[in-house]
């Protein structure tokens, strides 16, 4: 089995936090879980709106902010989810609601 190279669209060395959603805290995560979360996220104490991609994949989530890490073993049908690249294109006035 081949390693997928996973994007990322920030700098990974950069100060990485999600806020949790049960009591509201900004907790400094590694760069895996700051791309795999569906809530408020921020790198440097500033608000980061980027995509979400499931854990250790490159699939983009298209989904509400849960608050939760995204796991790609709870996903139904993998044929519907968008595969990203490095140089993808995001709108995100529409699509990280």
């Amino acid at each position: 089995m081949s390693k997928i190279k996973l994007v990322y669209y920030f700098n990974v060395a950069s100060f990485l936090e999600v806020q949790n959603a049960s009591n509201g805290d900004w907790v400094q995560v590694t760069c895996n879980w700051f791309r795999s979360y569906a809530g408020n996220r921020r790198i440097n104490g500033e608000a980061y709106e980027g995509p979400m991609l499931y854990e250790g994949t490159n699939f983009l989530y298209e989904g509400p902010l849960t608050g939760k890490l995204l796991n790609i073993e709870e996903v139904n049908d993998l044929k519907s989810l968008r595969k990203v690249r490095k140089n993808s294109r995001f709108a995100f006035s529409n699509e990280w609601v």
